[in-house]
């Protein structure tokens, strides 16, 4: 081993995993190109939009005016238009201009306030005495608008037990929100998704308990097969009814296997890591997890709800309950251990991984272990190891333990991949107008024209690179992999992704426990989806039992072999 760099401050996740993907906000998002003659109108209002923030990107705030003119004339509640618009005049100098297009942005509502506060190009309008009042009418309208959807009506303080009352409005503020949120209607229309309302709120008033509460609407949920559309309990029912033990497992070969143990009656029989178990409290381990569990575990593949049962959530529950477990050894032999649950923050102080590591491994090759992209920080530690990383005869990027994040940080390390410019997924969000509704009874769909990013002038990696993918790449960390695959650059290797990716809008329950709604559809820039399916490797290999307890990465291993793999063979 030759060099390694490793970034560890973030811990292991608990029971959920919170993902999102940042919309459309990549300040690299958009490829330049030439600048043209005239202005060629596109036919939408986002479509002319995007070419004024080409034109700006390009540094032509003239032409990049006239395309937000265009778009604001198409549709006047685009607010955004009219900020970019505003960013323009002021960039060109025109303060007079810049405050109009600002009015009209409050006018349509805009609720950038913080772009509005931080962008450069507006810094010259910052003396001017309608600067800070104009300011105060666009917190307004954020606090406004954020009151609106999600005020303090639905912010409850948390009971030990939740009235009837606040228990049937959080049923039905879940129902509501995935009514007219969540993207995928054809599942909404397939489950009668307000006949399941009717069937569920007899249940929801019987529920004599928070945690039974939280079950069932997280079973009805469930009934969604999404993995971005989730009911999260209050905290303190989560550190109530949601804790597990001092274990870490995963489902290999369609065995449980120990991947870290840290139970003190555990190590005290001389169970390891690597060992199998068989069954709990009597009962067989996927049967048992199945009962607990498998119902109420939201996910849109078979793969990612195996990691959410076997990994994230195995063995969660009650923090006074004991278990039995009985584990296997290598050599067949079975022990029988009784285990306690730990609390949340106990266990995550002990359970910490590394977001970020970089090594020089055999053959000069650089492997990078990207475990998350929740932080820009992360794209930066891969650029401060650039130099080192341009050296190496190939590339090995490992998102396989990636729950997501923000994909502009997956993003910001493709760029330096290639030297073109690539395109992401193709987005589709729902486009509900109460107007069309009365006319035509439509459930219609906006789908985004597809975003391309630009590649790095500064950074490029002209050698051959593979990404590894397993059911943990989720979320934004599988719009990376997406992006890979349209760049054309490299292989995947390992096992199908999570299938998962979106948009989630959040909002609060009463009592203190919230819940999330998928908004988005991404599928390939071509309409392959991948969303309830997950992205198909190109060589697809699995972690082996025998390889893990003796420490060999078997997915690593094949992608090494296809690096030093002779020419022709």
């Amino acid at each position: 081993m030759m060099t390694r760099s490793s970034r560890t401050f973030t811990r292991l996740a608990g029971i959920f995993i919170f993902s999102k993907l940042t919309l459309f906000s990549y300040a690299g998002a958009y490829a330049q190109e030439p600048q043209q003659a005239a202005v060629q109108w596109a036919i939408s209002a986002t479509e002319n939009e995007l070419l004024g923030l080409k034109a700006l990107r390009g540094n032509d705030p003239v032409t990049a005016l006239k395309y937000f003119e265009k778009t604001y004339e198409i549709d006047p509640s685009m607010g955004s238009a009219a900020f970019y618009a505003a960013l323009s005049s002021a960039k060109s100098g025109h303060v007079d201009t810049a405050f109009s297009w600002l009015e009209k942005a409050l006018q349509a509502k805009y609720t950038g306030v913080n772009k509005i506060k931080n962008s450069k190009d507006l810094d010259v309008l910052h003396g001017d005495k309608r600067w800070n009042p104009l300011l105060l009418q666009f917190e307004a309208i954020v606090k406004a608008d954020a009151d609106f959807w999600d005020g303090s009506t639905w912010k409850t303080p948390y009971k030990t037990v939740l009235t009837e009352d606040e228990r049937i409005a959080g049923l039905s503020r879940v129902w509501s929100e995935v009514k007219y949120n969540f993207v995928f209607v054809d599942k909404l229309v397939s489950l009668d998704w307000d006949g399941v309302y009717f069937r569920y709120l007899p249940k929801i008033r019987a529920a004599t308990s928070n945690d039974e509460y939280y079950k069932l609407l997280a079973e009805m949920v469930a009934l969604l097969g999404d993995g971005h559309t989730n009911v999260y309990p209050s905290q303190e029912d989560y550190e109530k009814y949601y804790t597990k033990p001092l274990i870490y497992t995963e489902l290999m070969e369609g065995r449980v296997i120990l991947r870290w143990v840290g139970d003190p009656a555990m190590l005290k029989e001389g169970i390891a890591r690597g060992d199998e178990v068989i069954s709990v409290n009597g009962i067989p381990v996927r049967e048992y997890m199945e009962k607990s569990l498998g119902h109420l575990i939201s996910a849109g593949t078979t793969q990612d709800k195996n990691v959410r049962l076997y990994q994230y959530q195995f063995l969660s529950g009650p923090i006074d309950e004991k278990l039995v477990l009985v584990c296997r050894d290598k050599n067949g032999v079975e022990k029988s251990v009784k285990i306690g649950r730990v609390t949340n923050k106990e266990r995550n102080e002990i359970l910490t991984w590394s977001q970020y590591d970089f090594q020089m491994i055999e053959g000069n090759i650089a492997l990078v272990k990207l475990n998350s992209f929740a932080d820009m920080e992360i794209a930066k530690f891969f650029l401060s190891d650039f130099e080192k990383i341009a050296k190496a005869k190939a590339l090995i990027l490992d998102v396989r333990e990636n729950g997501g994040g923000n994909a502009n940080v997956g993003f910001e390390i493709l760029r330096t991949l290639t030297p073109e410019a690539f395109p992401t997924s193709r987005a589709s969000v729902r486009h509900y107008r109460s107007a069309s509704r009365i006319q035509y009874g439509l459930n219609t769909e906006f789908t985004y024209p597809t975003y391309r990013i630009s590649p790095s002038k500064q950074y490029q990696f002209a050698g051959p690179v593979i990404v590894l993918t397993a059911a943990q790449t989720f979320s934004a960390a599988e719009d990376f992999v997406v992006a890979f695959k349209n760049m054309k650059r490299g292989l995947v290797v390992g096992g199908y992704t999570a299938g998962s990716t979106g948009q989630p809008l959040s909002f609060d329950l009463p009592g203190g426990g919230s819940a999330r709604v998928c908004s988005k559809k991404d599928t390939f820039p071509d309409g392959v989806e991948f969303v309830g399916k997950g992205v198909a490797p190109d060589i697809e290999v699995y972690r082996m039992v025998k390889d893990f307890r003796t420490k060999r990465d078997t997915v690593l291993q094949a992608a090494i072999a296809e690096l030093t793999r002779p020419a022709g063979k």
